[in-house]
């Protein structure tokens, strides 16, 4: 049931809302994304390669997360690594505190436990995991949270204004892509500017078209017009010549790939929007780009 009705609302949002009512339709999407996508064994995989590709060490360092989501699950995975404290933030509350424990239940933790231990010690992952399965198995609450060193920051839009305050890692994780083109400089330069010396950015961003990745996934690039709405669903439409180009204008970073990943030329679509940006048909055909980048 919890998939039919995600597929559905992809398509029809509203009529999904309006049959099963906004509250359970966002818990149910909560509870599927927390044991599948955002499983805290897959997610602490997701870190994992991040942090093997970047060398980032997370110990002792305050975490700003970008784009939290509903399940704060990679928020949970920065506390595992030994962050001094995590900021999960996002542009309208929507944290689900109860699909935390689905996330840790429906997950292999020796798994999580694993993947990790190339980043902090395995006997204190084993011992932050045992403390974090007790705290989530209790009634969740914004002080199990804290408990966690984890506090969560929403609504913030981050485009409009700074966190305020200094932090030494800022991540992302397939949500750069969901801001409006034009808001995306001022994003970056927001938090850049919060970023202390010898602070690190992570972002991983998924550059297809989110409606239909699987068998059209850029689908999107030739459609016009393409408003700000549209690009909060769908994506951006920002190609990885544009992401780098807009990442490297920070001043006082050091920025390199982590990884560009892409799908067959055969899958664009034969005429591209001309107000899409791009470098050639290997620009265009990029699916995924993770970017680090380092203050000097």
């Amino acid at each position: 049931m919890l998939e039919r009705l995600e597929r559905l609302g992809g398509l029809a949002p509203g009529l999904v809302r309006g049959l099963v009512g906004a509250a359970r339709v966002d818990a149910l999407r909560a509870r599927l994304q927390a044991t599948s996508s955002k499983r805290l064994d897959v997610v602490a995989a997701q870190v994992a390669h991040l942090l093997h590709l970047s060398r980032v060490d997370v110990r002792g360092r305050v975490c700003l997360e970008l784009g939290a989501g509903r399940v704060l699950t990679h928020a949970l995975v920065w506390h595992l690594l030994g962050a001094r404290a995590v900021i999960a933030t996002d542009l309208e509350p929507q944290a689900h505190l109860p699909a935390l424990r689905a996330a840790v239940a429906s997950a292999t933790l020796s798994i999580a436990r694993d993947v990790l231990s190339p980043f902090e010690d395995h006997e204190v992952l084993r011992e932050r995991l045992l403390r974090l399965e007790r705290l989530v198995s209790g009634r969740l609450v914004p002080e199990t949270l804290r408990d966690l060193g984890v506090e969560y920051v929403a609504p913030l839009d981050l485009a409009r204004r700074r966190l305020g305050r200094p932090v030494d890692l800022v991540a992302s994780n397939s949500v750069l892509e969901h801001v409006p083109a034009d808001d995306v400089e001022p994003l970056l330069a927001n938090v850049a500017t919060d970023l202390a010396p010898g602070g690190v950015m992570l972002h991983a961003i998924h550059l297809e078209d989110h409606l239909d990745p699987a068998r059209a996934p850029f689908r999107f690039l030739a459609e016009r017009p393409f408003p700000p709405g549209e690009q909060g669903q769908r994506g951006n439409r920002l190609r990885a010549s544009e992401w780098r180009r807009r990442v490297a204008a920070l001043p006082g970073l050091e920025t390199r790939d982590l990884y560009a990943w892409r799908r067959d030329a055969a899958l664009l679509p034969r005429d591209v929007d001309p107000a899409v940006a791009h470098e050639g048909p290997d620009d265009l055909r990029t699916s995924h780009l993770a970017l680090v980048s380092v203050r000097a």
